[in-house]
């Protein structure tokens, strides 16, 4: 019990001499750097004669300063990581070329009069001489003309399991062809995508993200004038439609799919209505789209998100946000966000839906986060005027034309705060707190690394003293060694008198 006890004092008696030494070390070192380094304040707390109130507040002056240097460094690094970028105002317009409107059209009347026998026989094998056919009729019209915001018409429908059917195929199949002349200032051939948007069927030309709402995936050679663009040097910019029946047009950016949320502008037969447009336009500078999208703060239109849309906008980001609340609100979603993932409402689906209207709108009150693009445009109607022809060849006929008013500002996105602006914001402000530079951190690096070499050198040293002394010698041998040494000095001694008696001898 005493050899324990004895062996555990022993230990602990150790663990604090080691402690010691490492403290001890460590201020040591400390002492030392305070006195080599070139950094202002340090050589205070170390100098030799100093009263130790004097080098506590040396101490808190100097801890203060790397605080300041450390603060106003952090915050230059999370301008550079965050907001390194700024929107200027150009103003130089003489020269540029402006984009032109993308232009939606919705016929008020979505069923194709000669298309519906047939969807409907294909579906519920009736005819017109059968008792249910105008039952059908009706459904087909309330699934083709309805839109997102105006479900109510489904509540008739609800509660019959006939009916569940693909409603996205259904209103393709009765979608009525383009029946409109279309006229561009810029002289193009005008090429209308049919695609399904939160209006029903539509057409939509003058648009990069056309293709992710088609209902015919575009070509490459479809979309190849997309987006159109004039000169500000022209006398106009102007696009002329000509159309035979009711239709809404939705003007939107060319690098955007429509909003049904946003105005629209209404065309029937004999009304010839004149719209003026004003344009303001978003673009980026230089080295833009090298930044990251968060350190930048947009997207262009080929950095998608998600394997879903190939081209990112910021309405198709919303309508994933809406799509997303309506599976939450009813367990699925309408049938004209096809593209995207999820179970698609029946009938009675979206009859939940309409009772829902108002949060969809404003997507239930939250925030959609979508990144704005990096290249945009919106267009605001500045002038309007209407005239109605009730005689002559255009009573049968309506007509609306949009003209573009040349920009004379737009938006850029521009760096100002470069790697070579964060590198320099360090320099100051360790300058302004510690008065270091560069070479004062490359002291600091050669200080550590000499110490840490000494430390292994001399460990070194000492493994191999330690191997020197403790060399093992056998016992006998060690006496006979010892003996003999004993022996040595005895004769040396005797030969030494006899040598002074003969020296003696001789001189008397």
């Amino acid at each position: 019990m005493y050899a324990v006890r004895y062996y555990q004092e022993k230990e602990q008696t150790s663990l604090e001499k080691r402690g010691k030494a490492v403290i001890t070390s460590v201020l040591r070192c400390g002492r030392d750097f305070c006195l080599e380094t070139t950094i202002h304040g340090f050589n205070h707390i170390a100098a030799p004669g100093r009263h130790w109130i004097e080098r506590l507040l040396w101490l808190l002056i100097t801890s203060a300063a790397i605080w300041g240097a450390i603060g106003v460094s952090s915050g230059q690094l999370q301008r550079y990581n965050e907001n390194p970028t700024v929107i200027t105002l150009e103003k130089d317009f003489r020269t540029w070329l402006f984009n032109l409107p993308a232009i939606t059209t919705c016929y008020v009347n979505r069923v194709a009069a000669t298309k519906l026998p047939k969807a409907i026989a294909d579906r519920w094998h009736v005819d017109s001489s059968d008792p249910k056919y105008a039952y059908y009729v009706k459904f087909v019209t309330t699934v083709a003309n309805s839109d997102l915001f105006h479900l109510e018409s489904y509540e008739e429908f609800k509660d019959d399991e006939s009916l569940n059917v693909d409603l996205y195929q259904l209103v393709v199949d009765v979608q009525p062809d383009p029946q409109m002349k279309t006229t561009w200032s810029q002289s193009s051939v005008t090429k209308w995508i049919p695609a399904l948007t939160e209006a029903g069927a539509c057409y939509i030309t003058n648009s990069i993200a056309a293709g992710d709402v088609a209902i015919v995936k575009p070509t490459a050679n479809d979309t190849k004038n997309f987006p159109m663009t004039c000169k500000y040097s022209s006398l106009s910019c102007y696009v002329i439609m000509e159309i035979d029946r009711e239709a809404d047009f939705y003007i939107h950016s060319p690098f955007d799919v429509a909003d049904i949320t946003q105005l629209k502008t209404s065309v029937y037969a004999s009304l010839n209505r004149l719209s003026e447009l004003s344009v303001m336009e978003t673009g980026c500078g230089q080295g833009v789209r090298e930044l990251r999208v968060r350190r930048r703060g947009c997207r262009y239109a080929d950095e998608s998100p998600n394997e879903v849309n190939k081209v990112y906008s910021t309405n198709t980001c919303r309508l994933a946000c809406r799509s997303r609340l309506a599976i939450k609100l009813c367990g699925c979603k309408p049938f004209y966000y096809n593209y995207l993932e999820g179970p698609v409402c029946t009938p009675a689906g979206m009859w939940c839906l309409s009772a829902h209207a108002q949060q969809l709108k404003v997507n239930g009150g939250v925030k959609c986060a979508c990144s704005p693009q990096c290249l945009d445009a919106t267009f605001r109607e500045v002038v309007s005027s209407e005239e109605i022809w009730g005689k002559g060849p255009f009573s049968t006929r309506g007509a609306i034309r949009f003209t573009v008013q040349p920009p004379r500002t737009r938006y850029t996105r521009e760096i100002v705060f470069y790697f070579q602006d964060l590198v320099v914001s360090f320099g100051g402000a360790a300058g302004l707190f510690l008065g270091a530079s560069f070479i004062s951190f490359v002291e600091i690096f050669y200080f550590g690394m000499e110490r840490i070499l000494g430390l292994v050198s001399r460990r070194t040293q000492k493994t191999v003293a330690v191997t020197k002394v403790h060399t093992y010698v056998p016992y006998e041998a060690a006496r006979i060694m010892e003996l003999t040494s004993i022996l040595e000095n005895e004769k040396k001694y005797e030969q030494q008198l006899d040598a002074q008696q003969i020296y003696g001898r001789s001189y008397f």
